[in-house]
């Protein structure tokens, strides 16, 4: 007979080690979401006379983070719908990444790195 003693884990039984990449996605969007709403909430009750300019105003960084993890959702979902490889890539990475030396990891992480920073900058130029 297995008493709870028995099973250290017994309080997570039933649950899986890790949520899926789709998982992650949905809850921090669904998280956005509820910061996006919660930030009008907050700001009334700090400022009553607070006007629809002033929460436009403090809530487009959050409005902006919630479109680019939609875009990220969207895109990722996208790619393994109509790329099948790409799931299956996807889930040996972490192997095929380990299996490089560690200089070829940093030009790697380096090259990502200052290409998404290059991104960024462009992106700042064409706004502004």
């Amino acid at each position: 007979m297995t008493t709870i003693t028995d099973n250290p884990s017994w309080l997570a039984q039933g649950w899986r080690g890790e949520l899926t990449l789709r998982e992650k996605l949905f809850f921090g969007f669904l998280f956005l979401i509820i910061a996006w709403v919660g930030v009008s909430v907050i700001l009334q009750l700090i400022d009553p006379a607070i006007g629809v300019l002033d929460f436009g105003i403090l809530t487009v960084a959050v409005f902006g983070l919630l479109l680019g993890w939609l875009a990220v959702y969207i895109s990722v979902w996208l790619q393994e719908l109509l790329w099948h490889p790409f799931k299956s890539f996807r889930k040996q990475f972490g192997q095929h990444f380990n299996q490089l030396t560690s200089w070829q990891q940093c030009i790697l992480y380096f090259s990502v790195f200052f290409l998404l920073l290059y991104a960024v900058i462009m992106v700042m130029k064409v706004v502004f």
